[in-house]
């Protein structure tokens, strides 16, 4: 009877060891391939390669007539002082916000 017994957990120990993996199974990381189909990185476009022509000389036109009209703004300021309907301190301070439309 002890014989059975101890060749049947031999075996059993054995066939155990020979099917669980001596390491745990990883998977390998792609490597980064280096493809000649790709191109190097180019430099960005310069500024003035990003808008026509037409629409940045609408927009030095907007700002050349928000200028306009700050100073405009500022002009009819002075004026008021000097008929002094306003105080001098609203000519000497901070130009005000312009306003919404």
């Amino acid at each position: 009877m002890r014989c059975p017994i101890l060749c049947g957990a031999w075996l059993v120990l054995f066939c155990s060891t020979l099917a669980t993996p001596a390491q745990a199974a990883t998977v390998p990381l792609p490597r980064p391939r280096a493809s000649p189909s790709q191109r190097p990185a180019l430099p960005p476009p310069a500024a003035s390669a990003l808008y026509s022509r037409r629409s940045r000389r609408l927009v030095q036109s907007y700002l050349r007539l928000k200028l306009l009209e700050m100073r405009e703004a500022d002009l009819e300021r002075a004026r008021k002082v000097i008929e002094r309907k306003l105080r001098i301190g609203a000519l000497l301070g901070e130009t005000p916000a312009p306003r919404n439309r």
